[in-house]
């Protein structure tokens, strides 16, 4: 591919506002033989679509076929992206509670698709006789595997992505393409060392080893994902976090003067009046009907845990907090068929 060619893709991208970008094929992922090992011993949990998942992450031309076109060739390539996390604004009922850092503000699955989106519609004109598919996580890809291979950063050992320069506070994107990769990227060397900081710091122990994230153990699995009530053994570790977790990356000294850049947050468990405007905060949580809670949080992160999920982290960090303020509202659900058993054992935390 000629310099020009070149000139021109990094053009397009940097428009679009891009920054941390990279080339890779679409060969055979390096990590596969992990992944595989990772879903034999059952560490993806409740998400068994990540099982499903495997036999066109293996061979990516199985999902490929059927979302580009075939008169412009097989896709062969992919440019990864790694976009840092865009922090806006809560929505206003949730100001206070410990969310984690991407999910405080609009649902990155419609602001990056539509960022990328506008960049693809910027490359078919430059390159019209290719195609071009945007994809981010909610498609069957590995795609750190890919953003490892286009040079974005290195597999650290809490499974994030870092990058020397930028940490691991970012996500990561694909534009798949029938164009060819232009410069192979030059993956990054491992820069974590004898550095455990992440696994030692993880309150639940889900780190069971370098690389290795055991789900069931997870509070970002267990607060977003999980359609269940975590066993009573891991509820007290998740300390005030409602919504994802960010402990194994704060703790990362890659990701240290990155955060030092980010909007802080003050310690709403503090008796102030931040831990009064929490009170009000799971007290709407609770109240509310799960329609009335999807409906007010659809464009943003905290949709993906439903009104379900959401007034079961309420009920953990209340009893975690021993919020006893929210006590009578929590023994409401004491004959609640899914909820019931967690709003005894909140009670019983509150009045411990």
């Amino acid at each position: 591919m000629s310099q020009d060619l070149q000139d021109n893709l990094h053009e397009v991208l940097t428009k679009n506002g891009f920054e941390h970008f990279g080339w890779a094929a679409l060969s055979p992922a390096l990590s596969l033989a992990h992944y595989e090992s990772w879903l034999a011993h059952g560490y993806n949990g409740e998400m068994t679509y990540l099982e499903r998942h495997l036999p066109m992450k293996k061979d990516p031309e199985k999902w490929l076929m059927s979302r580009m076109p075939s008169k412009f060739g097989s896709a062969n390539s992919a440019i990864a992206v790694a976009v840092p996390y865009k922090i806006g604004n809560r929505p206003e009922s949730l100001k206070s509670l410990t969310i984690a850092k991407y999910a405080r503000g609009e649902d990155y699955h419609i602001w990056l698709h539509n960022r990328l989106t506008t960049a693809v519609a910027d490359l078919k004109k430059q390159f019209p006789n290719d195609e071009f598919l945007v994809a981010t996580d909610s498609q069957p890809i590995l795609e750190r595997d890919l953003a490892y291979r286009a040079g974005l950063g290195w597999f650290g050992k809490n499974t994030c992505l870092i990058d020397q320069r930028r940490g691991s506070l970012f996500l990561l994107g694909e534009i798949v393409t029938t164009l060819r990769a232009p410069i192979a990227g030059v993956p990054h060397p491992d820069r974590c060392g004898n550095c455990r900081r992440c696994i030692d710091a993880c309150p639940t122990q889900a780190i069971v080893a370098p690389r290795v994230i055991d789900a069931r153990k997870c509070i970002s699995y267990w607060t977003i994902e999980s359609k269940s009530v975590p066993p009573p053994e891991l509820r007290e570790k998740f300390g005030a976090h409602f919504f994802g977790c960010d402990i194994c990356q704060d703790v990362c000294p890659w990701n240290q003067k990155v955060i030092t850049s980010m909007p802080q947050e003050r310690d709403v468990t503090e008796q102030t009046d931040d831990r009064a405007n929490l009170i009000d905060e799971l007290r709407w949580v609770l109240e509310s009907s799960s329609s009335l809670l999807e409906k007010q949080l659809e464009r943003t992160p905290l949709s993906r845990a439903r009104g379900f999920g959401l007034k079961r982290n309420a009920m953990i960090v209340c009893a975690n907090l021993k919020l006893t303020e929210l006590r009578e509202l929590i023994s409401r659900y004491v004959t609640d068929s899914r909820l019931g058993e967690l709003a005894s054992w909140a009670l019983h935390e509150i009045d411990c």
